[in-house]
């Protein structure tokens, strides 16, 4: 491979070790083996192209930790993702604490001493919370209490007075709130209440067919979700 990889753009001369050993993921086996460390599994995040060579993915059971290359610096730039929930995110140019750090995860090292040993990996909001086994009341509470959801609160607090809707994990986007049964990883059930025009709303429940709603004020759009779930496959 030249110095100068055109597969990516990425600089190689910076990453010697991925150059000599063909790809990202071999690399980074072979540094966990030189230190005595089992890093077996780890495998490239594509299966065609330039991911092939400058990505890495290791899976655990919370997650997986995905590894990539800068094009212009020496750094490998780290997130632990589970689904959509996003547990920790760093950058390191050191690809053997990348390596110690990858193999800590994998195997159930908890994020406070996570975050210690490698201090180049920065924990998410709700990680110690979702580590504990229950993060929704931290996330409404971060809903209800943060600065940049002013515009969003009426809708927050209408739909946190809802016991039923309070079990759920929220979630904003887009002036949409997104409630999910399953903490909001991929493919969960979610209940959405939408804001249109004129002090509507739009309900969705994604377990329905045909299920989208236009209410005539909050507080109706507010007891419509509640009745989504009555209607849907039951929360557990």
């Amino acid at each position: 491979m030249d110095g100068v990889a055109l597969m990516g753009m990425i600089n190689f001369d910076l990453y010697p070790e991925i150059r000599d050993a063909g790809s990202l993921s071999s690399a980074m086996t072979e540094a966990a083996d030189n230190v005595g460390l089992d890093l077996a599994g780890v495998r490239s995040q594509s299966e065609v192209g330039p991911g092939m060579i400058s990505t890495a993915q290791v899976d655990s059971s919370r997650g997986k930790v995905l590894v990539w290359l800068d094009d212009s610096t020496r750094t490998f730039f780290v997130g632990i993702q589970e689904g959509r929930f996003v547990w920790a995110e760093g950058a390191t140019d050191d690809l053997a604490a990348l390596v110690a750090a990858s193999v800590a995860w994998r195997d159930g090292m908890s994020v406070g001493e996570f975050a210690e040993d490698f201090p180049f990996m920065t924990l998410t909001r709700l990680a110690k919370a979702r580590e504990a086994g229950d993060p929704v009341p931290a996330q409404w509470d971060w809903l209800l209490n943060s600065e940049i959801f002013a515009d969003e609160r009426p809708l927050v607090e209408a739909a946190h007075v809802e016991y039923r809707l309070r079990r759920l994990f929220p979630n904003l986007s887009h002036g949409t709130l997104r409630l999910s049964t399953n903490l909001g990883v991929q493919g969960s059930r979610e209940i959405h209440i939408k804001p249109l025009d004129g002090g509507r709303y739009r309900v969705e429940d994604t377990s329905l067919s045909g299920s989208p709603f236009d209410a005539g004020s909050l507080m109706e759009a507010v007891a419509a979700a509640a009745e989504f779930l009555d209607r849907g496959p039951d929360l557990e």
